[in-house]
């Protein structure tokens, strides 16, 4: 295997690292991420074939992706996770046979930068996909305990082999081929725009995940645990999945799961915060979805209906 010297632009300075002659793709998808979107693609300039795929941001989200020489940038308007993935999938060519995913508010460290390189260049590794943990920020310190760590998630892989499962949020993919998983970490720092987008974000995340919750159980709830014990570890995390829907308290539940279970208490006050706001976007979901099958919008209009009837003359 033939090797060469490539510049890998690292803020502040730049370093020389020696990598085989195929270099991951990278995906990353946007919407205003002025805050995030620079500091994320600093770590990824060791491709040469970065994809942008911005959801007509309105902030300067574009043009700061666009001075970077490695980074193209492809627009289309968000609908849903699942729908917006397999639309990159299916209609933006990459350079490269790997590609790589990011969010915008992820760093991803040398360390795994020169892991997915070497997987790039591994003619004999037997995997079309691979898993990848994260180091969650939170308060200015990473969220060892109660940020759930580890958590697995898919973002390296071989895009004719992956395909997202349809759902509104947090759609998961589903892999054609053999799976593995990485050594290194990608940092997230999922609050760096503050609490309130994020408020604001898993507001929205919750009502999507209660429409899929009420969907889910139309089925029963034996249907939901079959996929319990798989050893894809992506049906396995499925099937978790649905049937959290079936939990009642769920939001106290996550609470005590994750800063007691979990030791989230080791994270100090950050971990007990944490725990709090992931506890009350459960409960958000577990409220839309009670909203939602009992019809409360027309059961109110009729009550207040009968009120005005009884107060006229």
């Amino acid at each position: 295997m033939s090797v060469t010297a490539v510049a890998v632009r690292e803020s502040p300075v730049a370093a020389i690292v020696t990598i085989g002659h195929d270099l991951p793709s990278v995906l990353v998808l946007t919407k205003d991420e002025e805050i995030n979107i620079a500091a994320c693609l600093e770590t990824l300039s060791f491709s040469d074939d970065v994809v942008v795929l911005d959801s007509y941001s309105t902030d300067r989200t574009v043009e700061i992706a666009r001075s970077f020489p490695n980074v193209r940038v492809v627009q289309r308007h968000f609908d849903t996770w699942s729908k917006h993935s397999n639309w990159a999938l299916d209609n933006i060519q990459f350079k490269h046979r790997w590609v790589y995913y990011s969010d915008a508010d992820e760093r991803i460290t040398p360390e795994l930068r020169d892991e997915l390189i070497r997987v790039a260049n591994d003619p004999q590794q037997p995997h079309v996909a691979y898993r990848v943990r994260y180091q969650n920020m939170f308060m200015g310190r990473w969220l060892r305990y109660g940020g759930i760590y580890p958590v697995w998630i898919i973002r390296y892989f071989q895009p004719p082999h992956i395909r997202y499962e349809d759902r509104q949020v947090n759609a998961h993919p589903v892999i054609d081929g053999s799976l593995g998983d990485l050594h290194e970490h990608f940092i997230h720092f999922s609050f760096n725009k503050g609490l309130q987008p994020w408020l604001g974000k898993h507001n929205s995340y919750s009502a999507m995940e209660a429409q899929e919750g009420v969907r889910v159980r139309e089925h029963s709830l034996w249907a939901q645990c079959q996929d319990i014990l798989h050893g894809n570890p992506g049906r396995r995390r499925r099937a978790l999945k649905n049937l959290s829907f079936f939990l009642p308290n769920r939001g106290v539940v996550r609470f005590l799961y994750m800063y007691v279970l979990k030791a989230g208490f080791l994270d100090g006050r950050a971990g007990f915060q944490y725990a709090a706001m992931i506890s009350m976007y459960e409960y958000w979901i577990a409220l839309k979805m009670r909203e939602y099958m009992a019809q409360w919008p027309a059961r109110t209009k009729m009550a207040a209906q009968a009120l005005l009837q009884e107060s006229e003359p």
